[in-house]
């Protein structure tokens, strides 16, 4: 029983860990469109991300 539930908590918490990266994405996915909008239509100047392009 012990083995059991030792599983049962690895596998817990290995969800909980993907629920909480999953989440923090969303949370920075949500405040950087919020920037986006405050800034308006002029957005270029002030982007701050990174672009990778994987094409040849």
């Amino acid at each position: 029983m012990n083995i059991k539930m030792k599983k049962i908590v690895k596998e817990g918490f290995i969800l909980f860990l993907l629920y909480s990266f999953i989440t923090l994405c969303l949370f920075m996915a949500t405040e950087r469109i919020e920037r986006l909008d405050q800034v308006g239509e002029d957005f270029r100047n002030t982007n701050q991300s990174v672009s990778i392009n994987f094409s040849k």
